[in-house]
């Protein structure tokens, strides 16, 4: 995402783009994330003086690997933060960088289906979630 700082008015600005994920170099599949679709950010830009200020949104559609029992389950990757940055008339700001670092920051260590998720038998591997197994542990 870019910003022109020529454009922004003394009003502010808000900028929407859709970001393609492959793109961005995230690195998140070790961690059990995968995200299936375009990362929608919003922006409102305001500039004062020699710096500007975004107020960012960001939202995906994700699907995580549970780190307990392996099941596979969707849901929305949503991060707010603020930056700033000092500029100089006829700049372009590009902001792609912190875009990437703060998706990659908002990401769980340890995805979970459920809070109390029950996960693999550690003998048979079955998933405890959906069948209790005939082990004895």
């Amino acid at each position: 995402m870019k910003i022109h700082i020529n454009k922004i008015p003394p009003e502010g600005l808000e900028i929407t783009e859709e970001i393609d994920p492959r793109v961005m170099s995230l690195g998140m599949e070790s961690q059990g994330i995968a995200l299936t679709s375009s990362i929608l950010v919003k922006a409102n830009v305001l500039k004062a003086g020699g710096e500007v200020f975004a107020d960012v949104c960001l939202e995906a559609p994700a699907e995580y690997t549970c780190g307990r029992c392996l099941a596979k389950f969707s849901g929305i990757l949503k991060k707010e933060f603020k930056t700033s940055y000092e500029a100089k008339p006829g700049e372009i700001i590009d902001m792609d960088e912190d875009i990437r670092q703060e998706t990659i920051l908002d990401c769980p260590m340890k995805s979970l289906c459920k809070p109390d998720c029950k996960g693999l038998c550690p003998n048979c591997g079955q998933n405890l979630n959906t069948l209790k197994c005939e082990c004895e542990i």
